[in-house]
């Protein structure tokens, strides 16, 4: 696994102080701090935006977290940044615009340690994957993506892939057969789980919490294209898919 730098933007000194803590339990390697957007986007200029994993607020003076989002995915160099917002910023709509503008990944404060611990490890599985496919070079066939949901989680994994503009299926493997999410440019076409197929399978596939995953760039031999059976953008299937979970998580705490 690759040493992770981390750049951690937000107003608050305190706040900073109190996320790094965090970050360092979780495995962070090197955490470097900015106070709002406009000294984020000094230093990752100087440093040629080498940093494995940009963390930033909502609220700054200055420059906020989305403008800080929308300036560094404009460049050529920050366009593949993987980029996580912690707010208290919670509602639905907040959420939406910052994953639609780039964010690949949402924390709402206050954040539990094992969910930032979950989706630092997704980051540290894409930035590994990333490095794999340029130390491969552009002729060479795209690094194999497969893993457990247990460790990356089924969310992240989703964004990565609408993110990156992936086209290809995602199959899960299951005891009772297969579910899986075929993509187009990034964009779901169509899931499944048994029989069943459309957004709900989606929902129901993002309950998962165990289940070995791989994505095929092309459909399986002898398989032809899915047809495009879910209507939703996937930011709106992913928005949903996290207000079900944290019913369930409600449910479950006050049961």
């Amino acid at each position: 696994m690759t040493a992770l730098k981390v750049l951690l933007v937000d107003d608050s000194g305190l706040s900073r102080k109190v996320q790094a803590k965090v970050l360092r339990e979780v495995g962070v390697d090197e955490i470097l701090e900015a106070k709002n957007g406009l000294d984020a986007l000094r230093q990752l200029q100087e440093l040629r935006f080498q940093v494995g994993l940009l963390v930033t607020d909502w609220n700054m003076p200055g420059m906020d977290g989305i403008a800080l989002i929308e300036a560094v995915r404009r460049t050529p160099e920050g366009n593949g940044l993987p980029i996580m917002v912690i707010s208290s910023e919670g509602e639905e709509d907040k959420i939406s615009q910052a994953l639609a503008c780039g964010a690949n990944s949402y924390v709402t404060k206050p954040f539990k340690k094992e969910v930032l611990a979950r989706k630092i490890q997704a980051v540290r599985w894409i930035a590994d994957l990333q490095d794999r496919k340029a130390r491969a070079g552009a002729d060479a066939p795209p690094p194999l993506m497969e893993g457990d949901l247990e460790r990356l989680g089924f969310a992240e994994l989703v964004g990565f892939l609408n993110f990156s503009k992936k086209t290809g299926e995602l199959v899960v493997a299951l005891e009772t057969g297969e579910a899986g999410v075929a993509f187009e440019a990034g964009e779901v076409q169509d899931a499944w789980i048994g029989r069943f197929a459309s957004e709900e399978a989606f929902y129901a596939i993002a309950r998962l919490k165990h289940g070995r995953f791989r994505f095929n760039e092309a459909p399986a031999a002898g398989r032809p294209p899915r047809p495009r059976r879910v209507k939703q953008s996937t930011v709106s299937l992913l928005m949903e898919a996290m207000r079900l979970l944290d019913e369930e998580q409600q449910k479950a705490a006050g049961g």
